[in-house]
Parts: C-alpha cells; sequence; structure tokens
C-alpha cells in the first residue's frame, strides 16, 4: 500500500531553511508466501517484496512562509532485477517539485499518486498476501506522469484536494494505461485532531475533452473510527465507471487492534461486483494477519488469506472461477 505522498510533502514545511539537506529515505519490505491455487491446480511458493524503495526528499526556504519542496523516489526488487518479465528496478514512483505555502497550501507538478492514495482508511494489508498488499478494486491509486496536484491548508482538519494530469501522447498516464486524454480529480478528507474519525471522498475522472470510447471515472468514499485507544475500525467503497452497462462495486471492511505487547493484529474483508464492468464477475477476500514492531524502524509480519475469483476472460469471453488460499511472512525495514 502507498504512503501519503501529499501529506509527507506537506510535511515538509516543518524543515527549516537551517534543515534544507536533503532525506534520504526508503522502506524493504521482504516476504516468503506459499499459496494454492485450485484453478492451476498447484501450490507454489515464492520470495516476494512490496513497495520497497528508496529516495530523497526535502524543502528550501523561498520566503518566511513559502518553501520549495522536492522528492525523488524510486522503485527497487531486492529479490529480484525484474517484475512481470520487466526491469522495475528504480522505476520512478512519485518524483516532483513544488512549492508549499503556510496560508495557501501546497502545489506539486511531476509524477504523482492520484488523490485518491490519499483517501483510503481501510486497507490494512501487507506482504504478499493473496489478491495483493492492496484494495482488490480494478482501478486503486495509479499514478500519473505529467501531473499537477494540490493539497489546501488544513481548517480544523478539512482539506481540498486536487489533481490534473496532462495528455502528452506516448507519455501519458502511467498506470492509467492507454487513455489518450487529460485526467482530472478532485477531493475532500477530514481528519480532526480532536475527534476519533477519519473521513474523505474523491472523484477521478478522464477529461471530457475528446471524442473516446474508454473514458473512466471513479468515485471513492472512506473512513474510520477509533472505537478505543487500541482498536480501530475502517470502511470503503468506490464506484468505478469502465464506460460499460455494469458499473463496478467494491467493498472493504477491516479493523486492526494494537495489543499491550509489541504485536497488533488485523482483519479485513473485501468484496468487488462487476469487476472491471463485467457484468456478475466477481472477487471476494477475507485475511487475518499480525505485525510484530521490533522498535521503530523494524516489523515482522505474518498472515494468512482466502481469495475467490470469477472473472471472465477477455480473449475466449468465458468465466473461470478461481479459489486460493495463502500464508505467508516476512520483514519489514523503514530507514
Amino acid at each position: 500500500m502507498k504512503k501519503l505522498v501529499l501529506a509527507s510533502a506537506v510535511a515538509a514545511l516543518s524543515i527549516t531553511a537551517a534543515q534544507a539537506a536533503p532525506t534520504v529515505y526508503g522502506k524493504v519490505v521482504m516476504t516468503a508466501d506459499v499459496v494454492n491455487s485450485d484453478l492451476e491446480d498447484s501450490t507454489r511458493t515464492t520470495l516476494n517484496t512490496h513497495g520497497s524503495r528508496i529516495g530523497v526528499k526535502g524543502a528550501e526556504a523561498l520566503t518566511a512562509n513559502t518553501d520549495l519542496v522536492y522528492q525523488l523516489e524510486y522503485r527497487v526488487r531486492p529479490d529480484s532485477d525484474k517484475e512481470a518479465k520487466k526491469n522495475r528496478n528504480f522505476e520512478p514512483r512519485d518524483t516532483f517539485i513544488g512549492v508549499s505555502n503556510k496560508q495557501y497550501g501546497t502545489l506539486l507538478a511531476g509524477r504523482l499518486s492520484a488523490i485518491d492514495d490519499q483517501i483510503d482508511y481501510a486497507d490494512v494489508t501487507v506482504g504478499g498476501v493473496v489478491g495483493g498488499d492492496d484494495l482488490l478494486v480494478s482501478i486503486n491509486e495509479p499514478r500519473a506522469n505529467n501531473a499537477f496536484a494540490y493539497i489546501s491548508p488544513s481548517y480544523n482538519g478539512l482539506q481540498f484536494l486536487g489533481m490534473y494530469g496532462l495528455d502528452e501522447l506516448d507519455d501519458t498516464q502511467g498506470d492509467l494505461g492507454e487513455i489518450k486524454t487529460d485526467a482530472y480529480g478532485v477531493g475532500l478528507k477530514y481528519e480532526p485532531e480532536a475527534y476519533p474519525v477519519r473521513a474523505g471522498i474523491t472523484y477521478i475522472s478522464t477529461a471530457n475533452i475528446a471524442a473516446i470510447d474508454d473514458k473512466k471515472s471513479w468515485l471513492r468514499v472512506s473512513g474510520d473510527y477509533k472505537v478505543t485507544p487500541a482498536l480501530t475500525v475502517g470502511a470503503l467503497y468506490q464506484n468505478t465507471d469502465h464506460a460499460t452497462d455494469d458499473n463496478e462495486n467494491g467493498y472493504t471492511l477491516s479493523a486492526k487492534y494494537k495489543t499491550q505487547t509489541p504485536w497488533s493484529v488485523y482483519g479485513q474483508l473485501d468484496y468487488v461486483d462487476n469487476y472491471s464492468g463485467v457484468a456478475d464477475d466477481k472477487r471476494q477476500r477475507a485475511l487475518v494477519g499480525a505485525e510484530y514492531a521490533f522498535n521503530k524502524a523494524a516489523t515482522g509480519h505474518i498472515y494468512t488469506g482466502y481469495l475467490k475469483d470469477e472473472i471472465t476472460n477477455d480473449k475466449t469471453k468465458v468465466r473461470a472461477t478461481d479459489k486460493q488460499f495463502g500464508v505467508g511472512a516476512g520483514l519489514e525495514y523503514n530507514f
């Protein structure tokens, strides 16, 4: 699951001119996973990395209230030099430059995660759990090339989010695929310091500036509630329009409990109907896991999950059902 990159950019305001040297940071997550698939009639053991990265970030004071902020972040794969037969080592993640003003907010330009990355209070997955360490919806927090993003100052916990991605022919919308048009998004998030609740909403769409058949848009609503200082529950709903007759509907519910020891435990349920805009295609998942905090930088993970997919093959138009069960464990280190 990606970190909240715009929030980190705003946090860079705390860096003073005397502390303007770049910060080197990163994360390494490595897991060993065993997954059984009914459809493939196989059980496979794999070594995986998830969200591992290295980067530099910082800020430079321009005036008393305005900073220049920047980040250069790159994917790393300590387990392999390839992913899906492609060399993705040192592929750019969120890379940007911008300005941040205490009164007017932050404006960024570069390769950026879509603003729905800011509105995910439900996903607690980590590592190589079946279905991936993310939500099951078909479009989830994609990165956009040639993009601008804006995040307003916080007004008693309320913030406005905006983004716009430019179509530059072959150098188009990154993870959004071959959409040959601009894309935009707007959103609100509410994270009050005085209350144990967080919530937000985003809407993202390809811009209606060309006659295209594959216009996509998705609306997301998410929130969480801290029932006790130790227990947090979260929920998310996303409606995705793939320009078909059947919109995709995705739901996620989760809970995480921090014990009085270094252990935390969590569970998550996911359900997606009309997956990718195909009528009656479904994805369903249930998982549980635990984390052990060795210290602030190092965490151990263990998890298990069950996934059921009912997906129509694009070429044969035949729907196949696959049931997967997996277990895994690994280590995470942040610096």
